[in-house]
């Protein structure tokens, strides 16, 4: 099996896991642990300042860190060091094979991205989530659960939509902006 790192052991990381080691022999890079702690069975292996050091073991790398902007930040770092970013998708979600999904995504359970939609790279996308068909994620966003991006929506760059959303069809929300939960938004 290959080896994956993900960095950030919380609540998302935590979750990330239990699909990622369906394909990978997984190892976490957090701040807050000392290096030899057990999450989950997962190792933690070094903190973000070792990315460089621990390229020797790893080469594939998933941050799953909920804050959209750290996570791009990580990501920027760590591609400039040589990583690639594999998506991890849940078992029971389901993409279209003609939607496009970019790198480092994570897909969670009973999420939906359907035909002709696509989804930038380092996006998180999290249980119950529908991308309906002809819409844009852009890079970093992060959509809770739940929430429903209609039929050619565009959600901008490091966008963070909360739980039980809908954005309508045609909707643009512009890059770094906040939707809270249970809101609808219309044109």
């Amino acid at each position: 099996m290959e080896k994956l790192l993900l960095v950030g052991s919380g609540g998302l990381g935590r979750v990330a896991l239990e699909s990622a080691r369906e394909s990978f022999e997984c190892s976490f890079v957090d701040d807050g642990y000392p290096v030899g702690t057990q999450i989950c069975g997962a190792e933690v292996v070094g903190n973000i300042d070792d990315l460089h050091s621990l390229f020797f073991r790893y080469t594939q790398l998933v941050v799953s860190i909920g804050d959209n902007a750290l996570r791009e930040k990580i990501y920027r770092k760590a591609r400039t060091l040589g990583y690639t970013f594999p998506n991890i998708i849940c078992s029971s979600a389901y993409i279209s094979p003609y939607a496009r999904i970019g790198d480092g995504c994570i897909v969670l359970n009973n999420a939906c991205v359907q035909n002709g939609s696509k989804v930038g790279n380092g996006v998180v996308l999290n249980a119950g989530v529908e991308i309906h068909h002809d819409s844009f994620v852009d890079d970093y966003a992060l959509i809770y659960t739940n929430s429903v991006i209609r039929t050619q929506a565009k959600i901008g760059k490091r966008v963070k939509i909360g739980s039980n959303v809908t954005i309508s069809n045609g909707i643009v929300v512009d890059d770094d902006k906040t939707i809270e939960n249970g809101c609808t938004l219309l044109l």
